[in-house]
Order: C-alpha cells, then structure tokens, then sequence
C-alpha cells in the first residue's frame, strides 16, 4: 500500500492546489462569490474524503525521490500567456488528478466507494470549468448613457426606430423595456433588436422577462427587487450573462453584492414616471459610488438639467428614459449629454 498512498497523496495536493488557483482568481480578480464557495466547497471535499487515510499518505510522502520533480523543473509547459490559459491549466490539473484518484481508489481493496465520490467530483468539476470560463466572455458594464427603451413616451416611433438611433449615437447598453406589449410582441421585437445590437457590439439587456433573454440570446437581464431570486435566475442563465438587480436603500446594496449580482440599479435619484419606488436621493448615490464594489447604473429622473448633479455624486453608468426617447431630436440630445457626462 505505500505506493498507493504515494500516489493518492500526490493527487490530492495536487487537485486542491489546482483548484485553490482557480478560487482565488475568481474571489480576488472577478470577485464572484458564487463560483468562489463552489470552488472552495470542491477543495473541501477532495481533502475530506481522504482525510481518513493522511496519516498514511504523510508518512510514506518522499517529495525529494520523486523522479517526476527533475522532468516537471526541465519542461516549459508550465509558461502560460493570459487568465484564460491558467484556468484551464489549473483545471485540467486538477480533472486529471482527481481521474488517478477515482481510477486507484476503484482498484484498491475497500476504496471503490471513495472512487465513486470522487468520480462525482471529477463531474461536478466539469460543469464549473464550463461556468468559470464563461467570466472570460462577460461583457462589463460600460459608462456612459444606459439607454432603455418605453416605446409610450417615444412621439410615435417605435423602440426599433429609437434603439437605431440610440446606437447609431453611440450609445452600447440597451434595455429594453417593455409593460404594454403581449409576450409574443416582445419576442418579435426583441429578436430584431438583438441582432441589430448585436452586429454593432451593443450590450443587450431584457428587462424582467428572463425567458425572453432566454430566447433571444440577450447578454443579460435586469431585474426588481421583488422579481425572481437573483440566486435562481443566475442557476437559469448560468454565470457569463449579466445580471442587474435594481437597488433603493444602502441594505439592498449590500445584499445584491453578496448575491453575485454584475451591476445594481441605484435609483429612483429624482421623481420619475417610469419607476413605482420612492426617490433615494443623492446621498445613496454617494453611498454606492463609495462603499459598493460593483458597477452600478444611476436611473430615475436624469435629465439634462440635473445629469451634472449625478456625475458630481460619482455616477458611472447613467440611465435615460424619456429624456431621449421623448427628444425631438434624438442625435442632438445623446450629443449634448454626452458633453455633460
């Protein structure tokens, strides 16, 4: 058995410490919470359930006769380029290590059934391979105007003809927003303003409906405070979608940020048609811009009269509604916001 514990010995550290690469980088560099405590939860259980036999393997660990450590010092393979090359590096590491240890526990008098758990770690691996890779494709929030559709205050042209004009302007992130239209309208418009977003590389985000982010292929969803469970929603869309969670006090902000949302909303600033909550006010604004380590949006009654106000404050990110879906000419306005922001 000694060099069975050699080898088990060697493959845990081995798979932990693949793994602990990866769970820092998604703790420190995207400050993920979510994938941090599954990764960190996968760590956990590649130790435990060995745990019975460290005596065993720490007695019989002979790290300075290990014929492997002269060919390891002498290859080059370990040189990696980008983020992307050490995750998948340290997965795969991890993957194949866990693989010996499935495939000696299997073959070892009384060992089959850890075999079996770890061959359930080795699968569970895979899905958050998948999940962690998927932070290297998610777009990040821009700055600028946030621009959302209401096609009921937008003198008679339709949001297509609004969002053609929002992007030929420059704006790249749309909302489409929409409380007046049956599912099957929303879907129809919503595919063309996908494709037309998506061939001028704008970020397109649906508002509430996530099946419909679902269907057209959005980058994410925005969602209330008493919408589906962000934890939920993110289960649905998985980890490369954005997902905003809409904000009104300094306690929602704070347990957005440990639910994993990408972006809050941080709003109502100033009275506003479009939104049902009370007016927050500057001063949460200036709450988040200082405490809250997330991009956030500032919605809620900007207009070109008070969008300095809001800069001052720290805003980023600016939502507009009606000040340009309402503007008679909507080139000139994005124009003159933009010298304000």
């Amino acid at each position: 058995m000694k060099k069975i514990y050699r080898i088990l010995d060697a493959n845990v550290n081995r798979a932990a410490e693949g793994i602990r690469v990866v769970e820092d980088i998604c703790r420190f560099n995207y400050e993920n919470e979510n994938l941090t405590k599954k990764l960190r939860d996968a760590r956990h259980a590649i130790r435990k359930n060995l745990k019975d036999f460290d005596s065993h393997m720490l007695r019989y660990r002979d790290s300075g006769h290990d014929i492997g450590k002269k060919i390891t010092k002498e290859s080059k393979l370990d040189k990696k380029d980008s983020l992307s090359q050490i995750i998948t590096a340290n997965f795969k590491r991890a993957l194949e290590a866990i693989r010996v240890i499935e495939e000696i526990s299997k073959t070892t008098p009384n060992m089959y059934e850890i075999g079996k758990i770890y061959e359930n770690i080795r699968y569970e691996l895979y899905y958050l391979e998948k999940d962690v890779l998927g932070l290297l494709n998610k777009k990040i929030l821009p700055q600028g105007i946030y621009g959302i559709t209401f096609e009921k205050y937008s003198n008679g042209r339709t949001n297509i003809q609004i969002v053609k004009e929002m992007i030929e302007n420059g704006i790249k992130i749309i909302q489409y927003r929409e409380k007046d239209k049956s599912f099957k309208e929303m879907y129809e418009e919503a595919v063309i303003l996908r494709e037309m977003t998506k061939k001028a590389g704008v970020i397109f985000i649906i508002n509430d409906h996530i099946e419909l982010a679902q269907m057209v292929d959005a980058d994410g969803v925005h969602i209330g405070q008493d919408d589906w469970p962000l934890k939920k929603v993110r289960k649905l869309l998985g980890d490369e979608k954005i997902i905003g969670l809409s904000t009104h006090s300094k306690k929602q902000a704070r347990e957005a940020l440990k639910l994993g949302a990408d972006y809050i909303g941080v709003g109502p600033i100033f009275d506003t048609k479009t939104k049902d909550y009370a007016t927050v006010g500057i001063e949460y604004l200036e709450f988040v811009a200082q405490n809250i380590k997330i991009p956030f949006v500032t919605i809620g009654g900007i207009k070109e009269h008070n969008i300095k106000e809001v800069v001052n404050a720290g805003a980023k990110s600016i939502a507009l509604v009606t000040e340009i879906t309402m503007a008679k000419n909507i080139k000139e306005k994005i124009e003159k916001l933009n010298s304000l922001i």
